[in-house]
């Protein structure tokens, strides 16, 4: 939806994002037929570690 808070326009469906340091991206997904978990990280390792890895569930 957007990067440090100006408009993104993506190119069709995309699973990845590039994040500005210290930015903030805000996403939308829409989950129509899928209940569970799911998990979304940073591709840096060692920053899941540090809070950008995390678990969101989903129920129907």
């Amino acid at each position: 939806m957007s990067v440090n808070g100006k408009p993104y326009e993506a190119r069709g469906l995309q699973d990845t994002v590039v994040l500005p340091g210290h930015g903030e991206v805000v996403i939308r997904i829409a989950f129509d037929d899928f209940a569970g978990k799911f998990v979304y990280h940073c591709h840096i390792m060692f920053h899941g570690d540090g809070g950008m890895m995390g678990v969101v569930g989903l129920m129907k």
